[in-house]
């Protein structure tokens, strides 16, 4: 009886101390643990469920599991087509294992994921646009596009504060003009204006006009601008809002000038 209990006895010892080392650290390697070599078994024919679930056991009972962390993320990405939960996988092998021989090729992994994630959000937005343009980039991208219109915006709200401000000065100073009468009105000297022809042909008259006695009319000459014709018409710039405002259904802009036009002088 003693020489059937002793090898029974040191065989138990033996099982018990293969499980785990005194100081708690494992003492099989997670790639020799029976259910990781089962799940490679079930992946190698293909079914790839059953492997997944082998894998998943592996990770439930092991504190760090990089290499069934890999497996179990191939199977999300490849077979279930499910990029998130392959990403976390990849994410949980790179924490265990960031400087592996492997860590590249799942950190692209990771990037493949990416995309095809975007590629399985409504109406496919970035179809064609992510095998040449990672998803963060396009983030990025994104963000400078959007600080670049805030920008644009705070510009044209100082330029539309800056034309408010103009107007307001050309109003003041026709209303003031209006008050003090013709005889406070400066003589301007004015450039040469084109009148409109008479039936008799008369084109161009050289005398230079009053405010008062401004054409109503003008034909736009080479190089003019509203401001520089308000300064011929009226003898100050600012008063090219006036102009403008006047021929609104000939100019789609203040900057809309042709050359040969003809245009209001209000």
């Amino acid at each position: 009886m003693r020489c059937v209990r002793f090898p029974f006895l040191i065989s138990l010892c033996l099982l018990m101390g293969s499980a785990c080392s005194p100081q708690g650290v494992e003492v099989v390697s997670e790639t020799d643990e029976k259910q990781y070599q089962l799940g490679q078994d079930y992946k190698s024919q293909g079914r790839m469920e059953e492997a997944l679930e082998a894998f998943q056991r592996v990770i439930d009972v092991r504190r760090v599991a990089p290499e069934s962390h890999l497996e179990v993320g191939y199977i999300f990405l490849r077979t279930l087509k499910d990029p998130v939960r392959a990403i976390y996988h990849f994410d949980r092998y790179l924490q265990h294992k960031p400087q592996s021989e492997q860590a590249t090729q799942v950190r692209q992994l990771i990037e493949t994921a990416q995309k095809e994630f975007a590629r399985q959000l409504p109406a496919q937005p970035y179809d064609g646009e992510l095998d040449r343009i990672d998803m963060m980039d396009l983030v990025k991208k994104l963000k400078e596009e959007n600080e670049s219109l805030k920008r644009d915006l705070i510009s044209a709200t100082a330029r539309v504060e800056q034309l408010e401000k103009v107007l307001g000065q050309a109003r003041r100073a026709t209303q003031g003009q209006t008050g003090t009468g013709s005889a406070n009105v400066p003589n301007l000297v004015q450039p040469q204006v084109q009148r409109p022809s008479s039936p008799e042909g008369q084109s161009r008259q050289t005398e230079a006009p009053r405010p008062s006695d401004a054409p109503r009319t003008y034909t736009v000459q080479s190089g003019d601008t509203l401001s520089a014709i308000s300064r011929r018409m009226y003898g100050t710039p600012s008063r090219w809002i006036d102009i403008y405002q006047a021929n609104r259904d000939r100019l789609s802009s203040e900057s809309a000038l042709r050359v040969g036009q003809e245009i209001r002088i209000p």
